[in-house]
């Protein structure tokens, strides 16, 4: 009799244990997506798996197949929301990935999601921080010919964005959109296909239209080294533009100083000169 209420007693302060570190052990029957791991000292506090619809910010369509919801727990100390990004930035990008959405972590962002391309379907994956130590990672996988049914809507979006980037540039005669290089190098990183997919849709909708282009450079370099990356990155902005379409005899590149990190800053010019050396 003692050893029976010996067991429930230990049972019991068990029980009390495990509640109190509810985030201890990772969910039953949960793992990470082989392809956005977990940092070290988080764990799976929710696992689900079922059939489900995804709005992806920055995305018109509905998107719908088999839904999982991973949410991660910090037991130790949590990464930041921008550590936490540049994560999965890395991750996407090393899956051949491309990004659809970002919020600025500059601007305290917590949204960022992605695609994958494969065979006959495409994942879907959206990281959201919840709370300072917790995070949702959500992957959807739909056949490709279902993400392609709002086809149309997505059309009718892209042309408001476009007739937007007009009239900014018909007011400010300034545009500014993310471009993203390797630190110390012109190598242009994935994500600014979609903006710039837009520029060039802008171009032939407006034939009158020009740009000059200026980039940003790093601030721990000597001005020389600056001046050279400068061009470089321009050059490769330039090359970028041109090869999704835009028409080459309309676009200049010019060193310029000042700009923010990370924006590639498209000034409309009544007329184009030779680049700036």
């Amino acid at each position: 009799m003692f050893r029976k209420a010996a067991l429930l007693a230990a049972a019991a302060v068990w029980v009390v244990w495990r509640a109190s570190s509810s985030f201890a052990y990772d969910t039953w029957g949960s793992r990470d997506h082989p392809l956005f791991r977990r940092p070290q000292g988080y764990n799976i506090a929710d696992y689900v798996v079922s059939d489900g619809v995804l709005t992806v910010a920055g995305h018109s369509a509905f998107l719908s197949g088999k839904m999982t919801e991973i949410v991660y727990y910090a037991q130790e100390r949590p990464l930041s929301s921008s550590e936490l990004m540049l994560r999965f930035l890395a991750s996407l990008e090393n899956a051949g990935g491309e990004i659809v959405f970002r919020e600025d972590p500059g601007l305290g962002g917590r949204y960022v999601a992605g695609k994958l391309a494969r065979p006959g379907r495409e994942v879907w994956v959206v990281q959201e921080s919840t709370s300072p130590r917790e995070y949702r990672l959500t992957i959807l996988e739909t056949p490709t010919s279902v993400s392609r049914l709002s086809s149309a809507a997505a059309d009718d979006e892209t042309e408001a964005q476009v007739l937007d980037l007009l009239h900014t540039v018909d007011r400010t005669g300034v545009l500014e959109l993310p471009a993203r290089f390797a630190s110390g190098s012109s190598i242009l990183r994935k994500g600014y296909e979609a903006g710039f997919k837009k520029v060039v849709m802008l171009m032939e909708k407006d034939p009158s239209l020009k740009f000059r282009i200026s980039t940003y450079t790093d601030s721990n370099l000597k001005p020389s080294e600056q001046r050279t990356l400068l061009r470089d990155r321009a050059a490769k902005l330039l090359d970028a533009l041109t090869g999704m379409g835009a028409d080459r005899g309309r676009l200049t590149t010019e060193i310029s100083t000042g700009e923010a990190a990370g924006v590639l800053r498209l000034t409309s010019v009544d007329s184009v000169d030779s680049p700036e050396q």
